[in-house]
C-alpha cells in the first residue's frame, strides 16, 4: 500500500466499523458535494470522532466538513473510475480473510475473558464475544466490508500516483539523514540526561553520540540481602545531618558485604591477571541478565560522568582513578545490586552515527512517503477545484454556535 496522510485513510474507513452511515442520515444539510449530501449530524459525529482520536485539539466542525467534503470526493471517484468492483473470486478472498480475522478477535475475547476451560464456559464466552463485537458495529460482513474499502483506496491511491514519476536520489537521503542528525546534536550536546532519557526510556535513536562516553561491560556478583541492606542502611545514615552512624560504620558494612565474597573476588582478579578473559569470568560468575544478551557484552553498556540510567557508585565506578584506557579494571565496589568489577571495554566516539542500511533505508521510505503524499494531496485539491460543493451557511452558524458553546 502506497502511503498517503493517516487523516485521509481514516476518512475512508471512517464510519464503516462502529458508526452509523452518512447515507441513513436525516434531518438538516451542512454541505451537499456533486449532489450529494452530508448532514449536519454526520458533521458533528466526525468532529467527536476527530477529537477523540486527536486528529484535532478542540471539537472542530469545521475541519469536519472540509474532510468530509475531500471524503465524499474520493469515495464518487472511487465508484466513478470502478475501483470498487471486485471479481467473485476476489469477494470470496476477503470474505475468508474477514472470517479469519472475525474469528481471532473472538479467540482473543474468550482467552482473556475465561475463567474456566469448560465446553460450556467457552460457548458463553464465546456468546459474550459476539454480543460485544457486534454492539460497537462489527461483524464478518463489515469486516469484509472495510477490506474492499481498503482496497478501493489503495488503488485510488494507486491511480493518483501514476500521474508523475516519483522518485528519491541517494543524495536526498544523506540530506536528510544530515538534517535530523543536526536537529539531534542541537538537542542533545551537553544535554547528557536528556539525551538518555530519550534514548534509553523512550526508545528514541538519535543520529548523535554526544562526547564523554565510554563503553564498560562488568561481572556482578550477588550478595546476601540482609548484608547488603545493612550496608545500604547504614551509608544513608551517615549522610543524615545529626547522625551518631561515623565513616568507619560505613566502612565496616561496606567491608562485610565484600567479605562475603572475598574467595571469588581474589579468584577473579588472580585469574584476569594470569590472562583470562573479562568475558570467560562474566560467563562463569556474573549474575546481570543484560551481560547474558550477546549484543550488550560486546557493545557494553555506554556510560557517562553525568550519566542518570546506572546506579551512581557503578557510574563513578566506571571513571574511577583504575580506569584510565581501555582494557582496565575497577577494584570491586558495592551498589544497590550487589559487587560490581567492571572493565573498560573502550571509548565511544563523540558526533554523527554512522548511517547503515537499515537506516537509510528508513529515510528512503520516508522521503518517498512524503512525495507521495504531496502528489495525492495535490490531486485530491484539483478534484475539489473541479467539484461543486454547495454549503448551508445557516445550519454551518449553527453548528459553530454549539460549538462555541461546547467550548465554553
Amino acid at each position: 500500500m502506497k502511503k498517503w496522510t493517516c487523516l485521509l485513510l481514516a476518512l475512508v474507513m471512517v464510519f464503516t466499523m462502529g458508526m452509523a452511515i452518512a447515507e441513513e442520515e436525516t434531518g438538516d444539510i451542512a454541505v451537499t458535494v456533486n449532489g450529494e449530501s452530508v448532514s449536519a449530524a454526520l458533521v458533528m459525529q466526525y468532529a467527536e470522532y476527530q477529537l477523540a482520536n486527536g486528529y484535532t485539539e478542540t471539537l472542530d466542525y469545521e475541519t469536519a466538513i472540509t474532510d468530509l467534503t475531500e471524503n465524499v470526493i474520493i469515495n464518487q471517484k472511487i465508484r466513478e473510475l470502478g475501483l470498487d468492483q471486485f471479481t467473485d473470486a476476489e469477494k470470496e478472498a476477503f470474505m475468508l480473510d474477514a472470517q479469519a480475522q472475525w474469528e481471532a478477535m473472538i479467540d482473543d475475547y474468550v482467552a482473556y475473558y475465561l475463567t474456566e476451560d469448560t465446553e460450556e464456559a467457552r460457548a458463553q464466552a464465546r456468546a459474550d464475544a459476539e454480543a460485544f463485537y457486534g454492539a460497537y458495529g462489527y461483524s464478518v460482513e463489515v469486516l469484509c466490508e472495510d477490506m474492499m474499502n481498503n482496497e478501493s483506496f489503495n488503488r485510488l491511491m494507486e491511480y493518483m500516483l501514476s500521474t508523475e514519476d516519483v522518485t528519491v536520489t541517494d543524495e536526498e537521503v544523506t540530506q536528510a539523514f544530515m538534517e535530523y542528525a543536526m536537529m539531534d546534536e542541537l538537542y542533545f550536546k551537553d544535554q547528557i540526561p536528556t539525551y538518555e532519557y530519550y534514548t534509553q526510556y523512550s526508545g528514541y535513536q538519535s543520529l548523535y553520540v554526544p562526547d564523554g562516553y565510554r563503553s564498560v561491560i562488568h561481572i556482578l556478583l550477588e550478595v546476601d540481602d540482609e548484608l547488603l541492606m545493612n550496608y545500604m542502611n547504614v551509608a544513608a545514615q551517615q549522610e543524615e545531618e545529626g547522625s551518631n552512624v561515623t565513616p568507619a560504620d560505613t566502612d565496616a558494612a561496606l567491608q562485610a558485604v565484600l567479605n562475603s565474597r572475598k574467595e571469588d573476588i581474589d579468584a577473579i582478579y588472580s585469574r584476569l591477571d594470569n590472562g583470562e578473559s573479562f568475558e570467560t569470568l562474566i560467563a562463569e560468575y556474573g549474575t546481570d541478565p543484560g551481560m547474558q544478551n550477546p549484543a550488550y557484552l560486546a557493545e557494553g553498556y555506554l556510560v557517562h560522568k553525568e550519566s542518570i540510567v546506572y546506579d551512581p557508585v557503578f557510574t563513578k565506578a566506571a571513571f574511577s582513578d583504575k580506569m584510565v584506557q581501555p582494557g582496565d579494571v575497577s577494584d570491586p565496589v558495592v551498589g544497590s545490586y550487589g559487587i560490581h568489577i567492571l572493565y573498560y571495554l573502550r571509548d565511544v566516539p563523540g558526533g554523527y552515527v554512522e548511517m547503515t542500511d537499515e537506516m537509510r533505508t528508513l529515510f528512503y521510505d520516508y522521503l518517498l512517503g512524503e512525495k507521495q503524499n504531496a502528489v495525492a494531496e495535490a490531486q485530491l485539491q484539483r478534484w475539489v477545484e473541479e467539484s461543486t460543493v454547495v454549503r448551508n451557511e445557516e445550519v454551518i452558524a449553527s453548528l459553530m454556535a454549539g460549538e462555541t458553546a461546547e467550548a465554553e
